[in-house]
């Protein structure tokens, strides 16, 4: 999982989310202090206006100061006082000296918003003896300037139980926040990574066979346009070498092919002018076997070579494919007496495909099933139809160690190595018959692959019946 990409964005983009809700908890929580504390001022304000307007006379300070406490809940003896010019001589000796430091000070009066037009509200800070009050002070008709002064720790507790209203609140919405946060996070990550998939499906469009296909620029996002560039001409040069390569395949085996005969049919005339059974033609005959082997290798790679370049042209007819591997499977019974063959034949099995490359295939097939068999070993042989398909398969035991023996027998010139000293198998082999049987195979629609089980190893084919 950590090498997914898609998780990687999910969690990078959850974990974005929460930190964000988490720091504008945290945010609100120290930057709402003064808001609120102005908040609860205005509203005192606002008692404090009504307060004045409604007195019928003279105001009382300690009424007011009643009325005014109120507001508040659990408001302690002393947190709230009220002070009138009219009634200086009952004042409160905390009030007393609070309203000296008013008056000997030059303090700075903020005009509180959202009051009545016709009445002004000033709001300063004071601290006295270590407590924080705030200060209100209004204009009345009657009784002149009226103060009135509360503890901040009283807006504090109101405050606070602002807090404890928020934070029920929120667990109460923590199940629908959860959802919002993943599905926010879900639409993020598809938002990220929708531009990359579109991207990737491009890279499946591209063929290394047409010339003509490239990634268009154009119709993804900017950010990607140096990469793609850089795929382009990439996949531009790959062409060129691959192209370059199946060239010189060809090239070399229509090359070799006719020199490579005539060395064949000198070497066949001098075999049959020196004396029988003497040392030289023992010697020329071998010299001839080796020939015919390159003449194998050059036809392969020719064959390679227009599988390669997409000109391998079949010669579609009709094939009794059980008849023919019926045949086939007698005729290897008569030359490899040692072996034991058996076989499960689907009867009546026919498809369409090229005679030539069908028997090539087979040949393949059976000759690594007898090359690397050991004496006395087994064949299987089973063809049959699935879903209009035709599925055939050889098996056989093997001398073989099955470590490292998988789909890499289908590369050229790939022979497996033996697992304990790395040694290449003793029998011979140029690594390009798997290789073509693939090419044969995917020539004609169909699949190929590798099967190992303790000591035998399976090729099975799947062909397209029509």
């Amino acid at each position: 999982m950590k090498r997914s990409f898609r998780l990687r964005v999910f969690l990078a983009n959850l974990t974005c989310v929460l930190i964000f809700i988490l720091a504008s908890r945290v945010a609100v929580h120290n930057t709402l202090n003064e808001p609120l504390l102005n908040y609860f001022s205005e509203t005192l304000a606002h008692h404090l206006v009504r307060e004045i307007d409604h007195a019928k006379d003279h105001m009382d300070a300690a009424t007011t100061a009643a009325h005014l406490e109120m507001s508040f809940d659990d408001i302690q003896t002393g947190e709230l006082l009220v002070a009138l010019p009219t009634q200086s001589a009952s004042l409160s000796p905390v009030m007393a000296h609070l309203m000296q430091t008013i008056h000997a000070s030059e303090l700075s009066w903020k005009r509180l918003q959202n009051q009545n037009a016709d009445r002004t509200v000033e709001l300063t800070q004071l601290t006295d003896d270590g407590v924080v009050w705030k200060v209100l002070r209004a204009q009345s008709r009657r009784d002149g300037w009226v103060y009135v002064a509360v503890q901040r720790a009283v807006l504090m507790r109101s405050f606070d139980e602002v807090l404890k209203v928020r934070d029920a609140v929120s667990v109460v919405l923590i199940p629908l926040l959860m959802i919002f946060v993943l599905v926010i996070t879900i639409a993020m990550s598809y938002a990220v990574l929708n531009p990359i998939v579109h991207l990737q499906k491009s890279f499946t469009q591209i063929q290394i066979h047409k010339n003509d296909t490239h990634i268009s620029e154009a119709k993804h996002y900017k950010e990607f346009e140096e990469f793609i560039h850089y795929f382009n001409a990439l996949i531009d040069r790959l062409r060129d070498s691959y192209a370059q390569a199946a060239r010189f395949s060809s090239d070399a085996a229509h090359e070799l092919r006719t020199p490579l005969t005539i060395i064949r049919g000198h070497l066949h005339k001098m075999v049959n002018q020196v004396p029988d059974g003497s040392e030289i033609q023992v010697e020329l005959s071998l010299v001839a076997e080796e020939v015919e082997r390159l003449i194998s290798i050059s036809n392969k790679l020719l064959m390679l070579s227009q599988a390669d370049a997409g000109r391998i042209n079949l010669s579609q007819q009709e094939i009794n494919f059980s008849d023919l591997l019926g045949q086939m499977i007698d005729d290897l019974k008569a030359f490899n007496p040692d072996l034991i063959f058996s076989k499960t034949i689907q009867y009546g099995l026919r498809i369409q495909g090229d005679p030539d490359l069908m028997m090539q295939l087979m040949m393949n097939l059976f000759g690594n099933a007898i090359k690397y068999n050991y004496p006395k070993g087994r064949i299987e042989v089973k063809a049959h139809t699935v879903n209009n398909e035709l599925i055939f398969s050889i098996s056989n035991t093997t001398h073989l160690i099955m470590a490292g023996l998988d789909e890499r027998v289908f590369e050229r010139f790939y022979r497996h190595r033996e697992a304990s000293g790395h040694q290449v198998s003793e029998a011979t082999g140029t690594g390009l018959g798997l290789s073509l049987c693939r090419e044969i195979v995917v020539a004609h629609g169909g699949r190929i692959r590798l099967v190992t089980d303790d000591e035998w190893v399976t090729f099975e084919c799947a062909l397209p019946l029509s």
